[in-house]
């Protein structure tokens, strides 16, 4: 048995080392427990079953259905809250996952499992389908039809299930769902991050369980488990560790390691971790920490050099402008700017007239951001081409992006939440149950907080990107040149933040809800 006593010395220098939350009463106990998980699927199984069964039997009509208000009201609110003030939360409770256990049926069936193709592997493809969604919502007006809402969640099944057959577990979760990787970048900014409670303990590991997973019994029951010669996931195989090197509760049994290849001494960000704890319940030293860090940290370390790259900040400009697009195509300039490009093209097609649109928004702001990051560049003597521009201020227009859809979506909750008492009351009363609906419930603070709020919160995440841009010059450019490379950087991120919050000043289109166009003031 190998002796991997706990020790006293702090994590790494580049992993945070603030309060881990598994500190509190109960709560690493909850994490090591097999069914941890499995206790956090359910609750959004049981609504995406709602939500199918009420979009396609219910009545289509968006704010009286559980499919439109639970997913584009409610869902996308409590996603941004769940990232602002805790992690990747949705995805640890992603109901999708539960697919697993029918693909290993099918998988076995089959006989064999591909490997994902190498180009396909950085975020470029998942990219392009977050475009191909962020355009089908407007295009189909997605939140106005429960039908295709509750069509859009079997699909979503459908895939994860079949990606899952065909290609190694967390495929899906890492290189296909556009939701996951928006939850994915919008954690740039969580305050929490998976890290070690002692390198040390993990430098002296040599199974790395965390990452390959493990499979725990009695010492005598070492020759079985190798014998079964279970080589299909080759370096991947969990490995088998005795119960008595095992500390903690969970003991026995088989537990998987992290599905999207992170190996937890090794991580300095929360790119691809869905936050599912599987290294929790694997480690069989409980050395495996969730420690508080502060929301700009990952921005200022510039993890994506090491992890992701380009694709990553490519990913940060298109979920920048993406969010601008969605929110503008909310408000009266931008009707009035789609009739008069209908008008000068003699059509009427809306799906030309948005597609137009929405490649101008995402390519001309796209162009004045690489065009912004140059001049900070320029501004400090240095001649950079696009992908060194990217790497070194794309944390930047993440940050922004994050507080773009941050301030749109609560916007949105802030104005509805409390839809979802009688959403779920009318879905009994129209099935026949003695239920009296009521619909005075709706908004969850007053009209007129609304615009403070949004604002409040774009001027944070403004306020917080022009930090990150100065860090990020005066520590690559030193103090002389570093004072006059933010200049460029920090007017940027200030015209974005005025940009947001005019569109969050306009009256706004209320999706998904029984109000009319609402303004920031009564």
């Amino acid at each position: 048995m190998i002796e991997l006593p706990r020790a006293t010395t702090a994590p790494r220098p580049d992993t945070p080392t603030g309060f881990d939350l598994f500190r509190l009463p109960g709560l690493r106990r909850f994490a090591r427990w097999r069914y941890a998980r499995l206790a956090l699927q359910l609750p959004l199984l049981l609504l995406a079953l709602f939500v199918i069964v009420d979009g396609l039997t219910g009545r289509q009509l968006a704010p009286r259905n559980v499919a439109t208000t639970s997913v584009w009201l409610h869902y996308r609110g409590f996603v941004v809250l769940g990232l602002a003030f805790l992690g990747n939360a949705f995805c640890a409770a992603c109901p999708l996952m539960l697919v697993r256990g029918p693909s290993r049926v099918l998988k076995r069936w089959l006989g064999r499992e591909w490997r994902w193709p190498r180009a396909l592997r950085s975020k470029g493809f998942v990219i392009v389908l977050m475009l191909a969604f962020f355009f089908a919502y407007e295009a189909f007006s997605l939140w106005s039809s429960p039908w295709l809402t509750a069509w859009l969640v079997i699909g979503y099944f459908v895939a994860a299930l079949a990606v899952d057959v065909l290609f190694p577990p967390g495929t899906f979760c890492k290189h296909v769902c556009p939701l996951g990787t928006f939850n994915f970048a919008l954690s740039h900014t969580s305050p929490t991050q998976v890290t070690t409670v002692d390198a040390d303990v993990c430098d002296r590991c040599e199974h790395k369980p965390c990452l390959h997973g493990r499979v725990s019994d009695h010492e005598g029951a070492r020759a079985a488990w190798e014998a079964r010669g279970l080589g299909a996931e080759g370096a991947r195989r969990p490995a088998f560790i005795p119960l008595a090197e095992v500390t903690g509760a969970n003991g026995r049994g088989r537990f998987p390691g992290c599905e999207t290849d992170l190996f937890v001494p090794a991580m300095t960000s929360t790119m691809d971790c869905t936050l599912c704890l599987n290294c929790v319940r694997a480690c069989p030293y409980d050395n495996v920490a969730l420690r508080v860090r502060a929301p700009w940290r990952e921005a200022l370390a510039g993890a994506w050099r090491r992890r992701g790259g380009v694709s990553l900040a490519v990913l940060a400009i298109v979920l920048l402008w993406a969010g601008v697009m969605n929110a503008v195509a909310m408000i009266p300039p931008f009707f009035a700017a789609a009739d008069a490009v209908a008008t000068t093209l003699g059509t009427r097609n809306e799906t030309l007239v948005l597609g137009l649109l929405f490649t101008l928004v995402i390519g001309v702001g796209g162009a004045l951001t690489l065009g912004a990051f140059a001049l900070g560049s320029l501004a400090a003597g240095v001649r950079e081409g696009p992908r060194a521009l990217l790497l070194r201020w794309g944390s930047v227009a993440m940050v922004l992006a994050v507080g773009f859809w941050t301030a749109h979506y609560l916007f949105h909750f802030l104005t509805g939440a409390l839809t979802i008492v009688p959403v779920f009351q009318h879905f009994f009363e129209y099935r026949g149950f003695a239920v009296d609906t009521n619909w005075r419930l709706a908004q969850l603070v007053p009209s007129r907080w609304l615009f403070f709020v949004g604002a409040g919160i774009a001027s944070i995440y403004g306020l917080m990107a022009i930090v990150v841009g100065g860090a990020r010059a005066l520590r690559d450019f030193g103090a002389t040149r570093g004072v006059v490379a933010m200049w460029p950087i920090g007017l940027f991120a200030l015209a974005v933040t005025v940009l947001q919050v005019v569109v969050l000043a306009q009256p706004m289109e209320m999706r998904g809800t029984l109000l009319g166009p609402l303004g920031p003031l009564p």
